[in-house]
Order: structure tokens, then C-alpha cells, then sequence
């Protein structure tokens, strides 16, 4: 098969209820493990590495909305690497422990094809917040994924994993698609629809609706520090009310598909919050290129941002969507409270060695939908014409 004929992969989403935990409502079910075990996941932008919630938690641990474990002692193409248990830092949210395996994840959509991968598997987890999350595990779908492991550090308020060279530890499941065939290393794409009708993760694959929209930016990627270079950020950010000051500038802005909230800078998050509280006016983000000139305005109206708790222990209550984190200066990310009102395409460059590293981010305006964006493209986005 050549490159131009991988027929590329789509992934239906399902989508849990909205909880006040900061985590996206949006799942996907693989198979995991011989025979396959049926599980949610989130495919995660904003993490480096792959885990799920398994028996090795003891009774009454690892307790969580989806509710489900995988059996390890079930399936006969289980493989340890290493039992040692290990933190994994999700930031705010706590720390899980886990120790490390590897098995198969069998996808029904692309006709039973398997991947053998590494999973990171929970044995306790030190947070209540995990008690309100719509999935069992996530698929890291990091900014950077290589042949050889990455070597980014814990010391971070955001999801991060140390990982080591170890022989089986393969965390990267969109290099794993193209070394499979299956994904075009020419259509190097990760897009996320959610609409009324249907909803999806894409790879190698994009939504041909939007070929023809004029109302679409690019955001270039930029590295907002070496131990979270695995995020998808773009630098130069400023946010606000509309008509007002800014509340913070020189931000890096990140859409991340496993979170929900608005969330970052501490001093930023809480001021918008208050704000928020006050008026319910329009939330405005500004990008700015290299010489600090304006490209972009984001316009995000108070019925995005507050929302409608529908399980937990905030349900039934309607409550902005800021999220002020310790340890997370001058960054501002954001998940499905704003992506689901956005049509979102990741996209990397591959070298020689099929490395994967970061391009940028494409965001489109629904054709139904708010208008977000204030671009007007002069002609369609060249992504659909590669």
C-alpha cells in the first residue's frame, strides 16, 4: 500500500454527563486485551501517555461514573513490563498509581485491527475527581510522538508521564496508525467533530463539510516549557471580557480534547471567574503573531462558558466553567466547552524516520453554530487540497 492510499481511521465518540470535574463528557469504546474487553476512552490531547482503570485496584478503590476495570487476569495477550508501581501526576486532579503493561487494543471501527501498545494500569487513585469521569482510561495523543521515548518530566501541574526506554513501552497511537498502515504519513491529521447527529475522532481523515468554509484560523504551534512540550499550544494569547481590558496576556493557548473547563494560570482563571460571576458578558481570547499584531478573536458567549451540571455533586446546577490551577502560569487551555462548538483538526509533520512533531491547530466555525471566530479567510484552508 502506498502512503497516499491509507484509507485513514474514524472512531465514533459517545458522550457521558456533563460533571463539574473538568473532564471532557466525550468517550470512545475500544476493545482491550484477548478476548477483547469493551471500555471507554478519551483520546487526550493534553497527555504523553496511555492508562485505564484495571483490577488491580482493591475493593472500593479506583471508584469512577463509567465504572468499569479491565480484568487483567482475563485476557491472554496481557504482558507485563513492569509491576513496580509507579505516581503518574495528573496535576490539580491528584495522582494515580499504576504499574505498566501492555496488551492489544482491538478498534471495530478499522475492521478488527489490533495494535499491541503499553497501558499504564491504576491500582488507586489519590483525587475524588476521578469519581465523576465519563471513561475508564485515555489514549495520549501528545504533540510530539517518536520511535524512540520521549523523556519529559513530572514536575508539572499538568497530565504527564516520565517516560523510560524500556522495551515495550509504546505510548504513541497515532505513530502506531501510520507504521500500520492504516493512516497516510501524507495526512498527517487528528479531527474532532461533535455534532447533533454524529460524533467522532478522525485520523488521517477530514470532515469534507468544511472544505468550502471560509471562517477557519490556523494556530502555529510553540512550546510553552521543555516538560510540557507534549501540549498543543500556541503562543501569544491574551483573554478578557469584551469591551474590557485584558485579564491576561502573553499566554499559551491550548485546545485540549481531554478536558473540559477553561483552566490555567491561577491569577488569570480566578479573575475570570469573579468576573464571570458578575456580569455574564462575552469572553474574549486574542492571538497575536510574533510582532504582536492581532489574527484571531475567539468570542465566547456566556451560554457556552456556563453550564449545566448534569451529574455529580454540583447536578442540577448551572455554573461557569473556570478553573483556576496551582502551578500553571502563563497557560490557558480549554476542552469540550469550547471544542464542541468548533470544528478541530491536530496536525503534525513527519520526518524521514516517521517522527511525529507539531505543526499547529486548525479550528473552524460550525456552519449552524456560534460565531466564534472573527476570521474571514480570502480562500478555503489548503489542508484540503494536499
Amino acid at each position: 500500500m502506498s502512503r497516499n492510499d491509507a484509507p485513514g481511521l474514524v472512531i465514533e465518540m459517545s458522550r457521558g454527563p456533563f460533571q463539574n470535574n473538568g473532564a471532557t463528557p466525550w468517550y470512545c469504546i475500544l476493545g482491550v486485551g484477548s478476548p477483547a474487553q469493551q471500555l471507554y476512552f478519551c483520546f487526550d490531547t493534553g497527555s504523553n501517555f496511555n492508562w485505564l482503570t484495571s483490577s488491580l485496584c482493591g475493593e472500593g478503590e479506583c471508584q469512577h461514573y463509567a465504572g468499569h476495570q479491565f480484568q487483567i487476569d482475563a485476557s491472554n495477550s496481557f504482558e507485563w513490563i513492569s509491576q513496580t508501581t509507579r505516581k503518574v501526576s495528573f496535576g490539580p486532579w491528584g495522582d494515580m498509581q499504576a504499574a505498566l503493561g501492555s496488551d492489544v487494543l482491538t478498534i471495530d471501527e478499522a475492521n478488527g485491527l489490533a495494535l499491541r501498545s503499553g497501558i499504564l494500569l491504576s491500582s488507586r487513585y489519590d483525587s475524588s475527581e476521578f469519581a465523576e469521569l465519563d471513561w475508564d482510561g485515555g489514549i495520549g495523543l501528545g504533540s510530539s510522538q517518536t520511535d524512540s521515548s520521549g523523556s519529559a518530566s513530572q514536575n508539572t501541574s499538568l497530565r504527564c508521564y516520565q517516560q523510560q526506554a524500556t522495551t515495550g513501552e509504546e505510548f504513541d497511537f497515532f505513530l502506531q496508525l501510520i507504521q500500520a498502515g492504516l493512516v497516510s504519513q501524507d495526512k498527517p491529521y487528528m479531527s474532532f467533530v461533535t455534532e447533533k447527529d454524529r460524533a467522532y475522532v478522525g485520523f488521517g481523515v477530514l470532515e469534507q463539510s468544511y472544505s468550502r468554509s471560509l471562517e477557519y484560523v490556523f494556530l502555529p504551534w510553540a512550546c510553552y516549557q521543555p516538560e510540557a512540550s507534549y501540549l498543543w499550544t500556541t503562543a501569544n494569547a491574551s483573554i478578557g471580557l469584551k469591551g474590557e481590558a485584558a485579564v491576561g496576556s502573553k499566554l499559551f493557548f491550548a485546545l485540549d480534547s481531554g478536558s473540559s473547563q477553561f483552566k490555567g494560570d491561577y491569577a488569570v482563571l480566578s479573575s475570570l471567574f469573579k468576573l464571570t460571576q458578575q456580569s455574564h458578558k462575552t469572553v474574549v481570547i486574542t492571538l497575536h503573531d510574533e510582532q504582536g499584531q492581532p489574527y484571531t478573536e475567539l468570542s465566547i458567549p456566556s451560554e457556552l462558558y456556563l453550564c449545566e451540571i448534569e451529574a455529580g455533586q454540583d447536578a442540577g446546577e448551572t455554573l461557569a466553567q473556570f478553573n483556576a490551577l496551582e502551578g500553571a502560569e502563563g497557560i490557558l487551555l480549554v476542552g469540550s466547552v469550547l471544542m464542541d462548538h468548533l470544528y478541530t483538526v491536530y496536525e503534525y509533520q513527519v520526518d524521514e524516520q516517521q517522527n511525529l512533531s507539531p505543526l499547529g491547530i486548525w479550528i473552524f466555525n460550525k456552519p449552524d453554530g456560534p460565531k466564534i471566530l472573527s476570521n474571514q479567510q480570502s480562500a478555503p484552508a489548503d489542508i484540503f487540497n494536499r
